[in-house]
């Protein structure tokens, strides 16, 4: 569904062959996630996209991630950074075959996950895989735009974890951060009436 979308609970029920009371369970989970938006005498629509809270999610994540990562390249087992390399390669085929965005941002989610790991609390990962699924909606809108770039910073961070290289991991990934963040905002700018502007 589309930014901005009703959301039809009893349409929602017949397709998915469930009554109203688990699909209205659900929805009040993703508006606590930030998904949804309820509106007086309109009821429940897909939440909008923007770019101050684009900017939001990702200057969060660019103050947790790299810290996690410096830390998660001191605390990675042979064993892991193989588990790394074979993600980023499914990751690579994912992108390859066409496959769909559901798929991409699956595996794109778990390459990040697994980069992250052998460094996260409970709490850092609960933190982060809310983030992740807003900052996703925004993946989907630039993965066309944003592809060449991450794919070369994706297999610099797998190298870089192979060299034992927390510091140059932490940069790197807030480069990549803010690189998508960017990219997303230039898209806005092409294609949305949205005026407010990604800050450096």
């Amino acid at each position: 569904m589309e930014p901005g979308d009703r959301i039809n609970v009893r349409q929602l029920g017949q397709l998915l062959s469930v009554s109203a009371i688990p699909i209205r369970e659900a929805l009040r989970l993703l508006e606590s996630e930030g998904m949804v938006e309820t509106i007086p005498n309109v009821g429940a629509i897909v939440a909008n996209v923007s770019l101050l809270e684009l900017e939001a999610v990702y200057d969060l994540r660019r103050l947790i991630e790299p810290a996690i990562a410096c830390r998660s390249v001191g605390n990675m087992s042979d064993d892991h950074r193989a588990t790394l390399r074979k993600t980023l390669d499914e990751l690579v085929s994912v992108e390859r075959n066409g496959e769909n965005i559901n798929t991409f941002i699956l595996t794109h989610r778990r390459f990040h996950w697994e980069l992250l790991a052998p460094g996260a609390t409970p709490l850092v990962e609960i933190t982060l895989r809310r983030l992740w699924r807003i900052s996703e909606r925004y993946v989907a809108l630039t993965r066309r735009t944003a592809l060449p770039v991450a794919d070369i910073q994706h297999e610099q961070m797998v190298e870089l974890c192979a060299r034992h290289d927390g510091d140059g991991l932490a940069d790197l990934l807030s480069t990549h951060l803010l690189h998508t963040a960017k990219s997303v905002a230039e898209l806005f700018g092409k294609n949305s009436d949205v005026t407010e502007s990604v800050s450096a």
